[in-house]
């Protein structure tokens, strides 16, 4: 069985999706990261996050990019809502679980995974 979230915090001060998951792991995204990630039919996994942020800062008008509110999708996932507009991305547990940015979890990948 699949780990699942026991709380997930979304931590305006540092940015951070923070997911305490049911086998003890920790997860922590920037938004920046997941905003990128984003698994919608027209993102695909790659955000143009070009057009809202320029060298990390945004844009003259542009509201930071953060997560405005994120709900709960059934037993499954959770959908955010950015302050770019953007909403249609629903980010499953195991995909969120897979995009973990820990050293562990990036490590196991590359071992899955070699370039």
């Amino acid at each position: 069985m699949s780990p699942t979230p026991k709380k997930i915090k979304l931590a305006a001060g540092n940015s951070t999706l923070a997911i305490h998951w049911s086998d003890g792991h920790e997860s922590a995204y920037s938004y920046r990261f997941l905003r990128g990630k984003c698994p919608c039919a027209t993102c695909g996994e790659s955000a143009p996050l070009q057009d809202q942020v320029l060298g990390g800062l945004p844009i003259l008008g542009q509201k930071p990019l953060q997560p405005e509110r994120a709900e709960l999708v059934g037993r499954y996932a959770v959908q955010i809502y950015w302050s770019d507009g953007h909403s249609s991305g629903i980010y499953t547990f195991q995909y969120l679980r897979g995009l973990c940015p820990c050293a562990d979890c990036t490590a196991a990948r590359e071992v899955e995974n070699p370039a």
